[in-house]
């Protein structure tokens, strides 16, 4: 017989999101298995299973590691995005990135280096193809 799938509870779902308010700076390493979205500043790294949403005030100097990454704001620092990396339109991010999908706006700012491993094109750039 095949598992019911448990559906999470409001109060489950508002629980696991957290937020840095605008007005607010942190300093330090953040882990969560939540998504978080941040408004204010962080001058740390982030690492989640979940998605990280870096709105338009929202300021990041420190490596970011998730699942999916919305930027609206600014990141100074190497990012892998397990899933989507997504740079809104007025976004800046500068470091290093490491995507499985990349989405650039028109108006977005990055400049770094941009790896996209898949073992599809890997082994295409290989074999001279």
């Amino acid at each position: 017989m095949a598992e019911k799938k448990q559906i999470p509870t409001l109060d489950q779902v508002v629980s696991s999101i957290n937020r840095i308010c605008e007005n607010t700076k942190i300093t330090g390493a953040i882990e969560t298995t939540g998504d978080l979205r941040i408004d204010g500043t962080l001058d740390g790294s982030v690492v989640s299973t979940g998605r990280v949403v870096i709105g338009a005030k929202g300021k990041i100097k420190g490596d970011l590691h998730c699942a999916y990454i919305d930027v609206s704001g600014r990141v100074r620092g190497n990012v892998i995005a397990d899933d989507i990396l997504i740079l809104k339109e007025k976004s800046v991010l500068v470091g290093e990135i490491t995507v499985q999908k990349l989405i650039i706006e028109s108006g977005a700012t990055f400049n770094g280096l941009c790896k996209m491993p898949n073992s599809e094109n890997d082994n295409t750039a290989e074999n001279g193809k």
